[in-house]
């Protein structure tokens, strides 16, 4: 092998290397799968889910309109006379439920116009039941017949118990972290996408309002953030009002500078966000 062919094996070697060297987070990202492009962030009625990446009209009408779903309530009563009564049958009612019809062959025999006269027979009187005699009653141990009594009076006194799954509260808000720039209410054009998919949500649904919040972390001064998350209210609503043509009185704005976290530390940076929510 020549000295040529071996500096020329050596520089592919070193250029494929270093290929590989940078298709490797490449190639472990296609293995993790994608990413999440939304996460459900915060606790109770101040759920909200957030998005990371530009969502879809769909995704945006999930939130704020989702369809309706059938919700079922288990219920259980154990215990007392309740719990009797429960396990007791039911008769059925012939209103609801009806009778099936009887078929033509089960049909009875039609009867003839004329039958003659049946004399009523006279049925003899019903005897009274006997009653229990003080012996019969006594043949029954008396510490059975105690612990029988207070099994009777245990259940009775026993309150029912009643077992209700409650469903869980979804997110009625979403939101974007817009980056803007410091001290700034400018909407960055990589974050135009984001509003627009709310733009287009108000032009597809005209009785839909929304309530658009600003949020900041607790860095700085209270009535700073207070005004600056306010500033940047105002400039989300004024672009749906100049690009997409929604009427001012279907926006609300409302700054809320860092009263509202959705992180545990309120310094933590995914408290700056911009919160949009329904208003009907």
């Amino acid at each position: 092998m020549t000295k040529s062919t071996k500096s020329t094996k050596a520089v592919a070697s070193h250029a494929f290397s270093h290929l590989l060297v940078a298709a490797l987070p490449m190639l472990a990202a296609a293995w993790a799968g994608p990413a999440p492009a939304q996460t459900i962030e915060g606790a109770g009625s101040s759920k909200v889910m957030m998005f990371d990446r530009p969502p879809s009209v769909e995704e945006l009408r999930e939130v704020v309109a989702p369809e309706p779903k059938i919700r079922t309530r288990s219920i259980e009563i154990i215990g007392g006379a309740a719990g009797a009564a429960a396990k007791r049958p039911r008769p059925i009612d012939e209103v609801n439920y009806g009778t099936a019809p009887i078929p033509p062959a089960a049909q009875p025999a039609p009867q003839p116009a004329y039958q003659p006269e049946v004399q009523p027979v006279a049925q003899p009187a019903p005897q009274p039941a006997p009653q229990a005699t003080p012996q019969a009653a006594s043949s029954r141990p008396a510490h059975k017949q105690r612990r029988q009594e207070a099994r009777v009076e245990a259940a009775a006194a026993e309150p029912p118990t009643v077992n209700a799954a409650e469903p869980e509260v979804a997110p009625q808000a979403f939101g974007f972290r817009i980056n803007f720039a410091l001290n700034s209410a400018e909407i960055p054009a990589e974050s135009a996408s984001y509003i627009d998919a709310v733009g287009a949500l108000m032009k597809e649904d005209p009785n839909l309002g929304l309530t658009v919040e600003g949020h900041t972390d607790a860095s700085g001064s209270l009535p700073y953030n207070m005004l600056l998350s306010q500033r940047r209210a105002v400039s989300v609503g004024e672009y749906l009002v100049r690009v997409h043509q929604i009427d001012p009185k279907r926006i609300t704005v409302d700054g809320k500078g860092p009263t509202a976290p959705i992180a545990a530390n309120p310094y933590d940076g995914r408290n700056r966000r911009v919160e949009f929510k329904p208003t009907h």
